[in-house]
């Protein structure tokens, strides 16, 4: 019978040995986050782009935005934001749009094959926009491990 006194040291030993492995290898099994650069047009914004391995070795991607103008203060005809995914070899991609709630937040979660790219986002007249209409308000290099 094992007692109390006997597996917690097992325990402070297996904790230990998963927390220097965290610090070892950070990368492994654990998501980025980029902080995305504003534009002049929106300064108190702030944004973050996470990115992590899926479970089919594509991409999550997860933006966030918060402190964002309405779309129509930036661009007069447009009604929402689209994020775009721009693999270094390839064009732009509309990945979805990003709505904003009452207090100026929005996000999304999305996939893309890439593990690089440029990840901008524009306002826009309307979500299904083939390629941009508007300057990026957020703009962010990508690079999953």
């Amino acid at each position: 019978m094992k007692t109390r006194d006997s597996v917690l040291p097992r325990i402070v030993l297996s904790l230990s040995v998963s927390a220097a492995f965290a610090i070892a290898f950070p990368q492994l099994g654990c998501d980025t986050t980029h902080q995305m650069l504003s534009d002049a047009d929106v300064p108190a914004s702030q944004g973050t782009v996470t990115v992590g391995a899926a479970d089919n070795g594509n991409t999550d991607v997860t933006v966030r935005v918060k402190h964002l103008a309405p779309p129509s203060k930036i661009a007069p005809a447009a009604t929402i934001y689209v994020v775009w995914i721009q693999p270094s070899n390839g064009a732009k991609q509309n990945v979805g749009a990003l709505a904003l709630n009452d207090n100026l937040e929005g996000s999304l979660d999305t996939v893309t094959p890439h593990r690089q790219f440029l990840l901008t986002v524009t306002p826009e007249p309307g979500g299904r926009v083939e390629a941009p209409s508007h300057s990026p308000v957020f703009t962010s290099w990508v690079e999953r491990e």
